[in-house]
């Protein structure tokens, strides 16, 4: 099976229908792949959408596994509710994935957090637990749990990050610029036109008020270290601007079953700049873990 995730494989497109959050947002959701295949949840990063794993989605991945992706609230094609308390805490967003899980019955997925997706992934364990989990992917991410003592700079990143959130303009020609330059900061090469185009469309479709809302909430989930108490890949672009290795070692050496792979000549979004290496391992971790037997 893995020599063959190799090679490109033409499979059908995701199917694309909603959910309903609890508190009423609708949620997008993508599905494809083997309906009768252990379950691989892909969520993505901050103003982006489930459209970015098409390089997953495509893939001989989709042969062996029952592959879904969800639009967070506010994100691509899901609801952009107007209040800030839509967007407050860890909990909205543990729903939104707890929606998914539950809907679509899925037992002991591998959840796959990309960038921002880590952190909501960690929202999720933080309310719901580890219980019908099988393991997790963070790429691009550390989901929060670093510390200040692995990486004294990260209170003063979260002011940053806090600051350009409240900052984004409502105007969209002075929005325009954002969506322009979001690709070409992901990667240490050019992505493909497909997939600019795909996290241009995204950059843009996320509304100024939800980006101003999710800047009031916290970035730091180092509290939350042993609730991680599951299988995790944490995988690094060398080049990703988001910690160094050895930050990252650091912080895999804290949690409690975690391993770290480091991507060469790869920025923030290895899913799309390495998906050959990255599907592989993927499907490696989710045999490895869904079958029981510890990566």
């Amino acid at each position: 099976m893995l020599a063959a995730l190799a090679a490109a494989s033409t499979v059908a497109a995701p199917k694309v229908g909603f959910l309903t959050a609890p508190d009423g947002v609708p949620l997008c959701v993508a599905e494809a792949g083997n309906p009768q295949g252990p379950p691989i949840v892909f969520i993505h990063g901050y103003s982006q959408t489930y459209a970015v794993f098409a390089r997953q989605f495509e893939s001989e991945l989709a042969q062996d596994y029952r592959l879904l992706a969800l639009d967070m609230r506010g994100h691509g094609c899901s609801g952009k509710p107007w209040a800030e308390s839509a967007y407050a805490g860890s909990r909205p967003w543990a729903d939104d994935i707890a929606t998914l899980l539950k809907a679509k019955q899925l037992s002991r997925p591998v959840l796959v957090g990309w960038s921002a997706g880590g952190y909501w992934i960690t929202d999720y364990v933080r309310e719901y637990g580890t219980q019908n989990l099988a393991g997790l992917v963070f790429t691009g991410s550390h989901g929060g749990l670093m510390s200040a003592e692995i990486n004294p700079a990260l209170p003063e990143m979260s002011r940053a990050i806090g600051a350009a959130l409240r900052a984004y303009p409502p105007d969209i020609a002075e929005a325009l610029p954002h969506g322009e330059q979001f690709a070409s900061r992901m990667s240490a090469r050019p992505l493909p036109d497909d997939m600019r185009r795909i996290m241009y469309a995204a950059t843009l479709m996320l509304p100024a008020y939800a980006h101003r809302a999710m800047a009031t909430r916290t970035m730091d989930n180092s509290d939350f270290i042993a609730g991680m108490d599951l299988p995790m890949l944490m995988i690094l672009g060398d080049q990703d601007v988001v910690a160094t290795q050895a930050h990252m070692r650091a912080l895999a050496a804290k949690l409690p079953q975690a391993q770290l792979s480091v991507y060469p000549d790869t920025g923030h979004a290895a899913f799309a700049e390495q998906p050959v290496r990255f599907n592989l391992e993927l499907a490696e971790f989710a045999r490895q873990v869904q079958v029981g037997v510890s990566p």
